[in-house]
């Protein structure tokens, strides 16, 4: 945690604050747009059908970067990995469970968070927790659906349900 803090204020000293706010910020807002567009025009399962395969294969294509990708014998697992993966990219998260089949992926501290979050829209689901819904659908071998992100100052809360 002190390390991902330290991490956190050299990003900050490093980067000009209009990465997070114009660049961080338009991204999100361009993403909550598809998002909400994709389920205008097919339902939150066109999330599921078509965003969280091209996620999962993109996922895989992570090893031409020199980065090792998330596998994961199990659920827990691949998670696990994860949650690991986002720490070493300034972003704290963890998971809790509603029940045996609901999920809620919880952004403590992201770093784009504040400024991202204050220029977009209201309404729209964290690309992490997207990343985190194509995960479990993969690993659980079963659909999910994942409602819209309460999105915070410092991050965002999102419950995904496996169907």
């Amino acid at each position: 945690m002190v390390e991902t803090n330290l991490k956190k204020r050299m990003f900050n000293l490093m980067m000009p604050r209009e990465f997070g706010a114009i660049i961080g910020g338009l991204y999100h807002a361009a993403l909550f747009s598809l998002q909400e567009k994709i389920t205008e025009l097919v339902g939150r399962e066109g999330l599921r059908d078509y965003v969280f395969p091209m996620v999962q294969e993109s996922m895989m294509n992570v090893k031409k970067l020199g980065i090792e990708p998330i596998k994961g014998g199990n659920l827990d697992e691949a998670l696990s990995e994860f949650l690991q993966l986002l720490e070493k990219s300034f972003l704290l998260a963890h998971f809790e469970r509603k029940d045996e089949d609901t999920y809620l992926f919880v952004v403590d501290d992201c770093i784009m968070a504040k400024r991202a979050h204050t220029v977009t829209q209201p309404k729209g689901t964290c690309p992490a927790a997207m990343v985190a819904a194509a995960i479990i659908q993969k690993h659980s071998g079963r659909e999910v659906t994942i409602e819209w992100s309460k999105l915070t100052e410092k991050g965002s809360v999102t419950e995904i349900k496996i169907a």
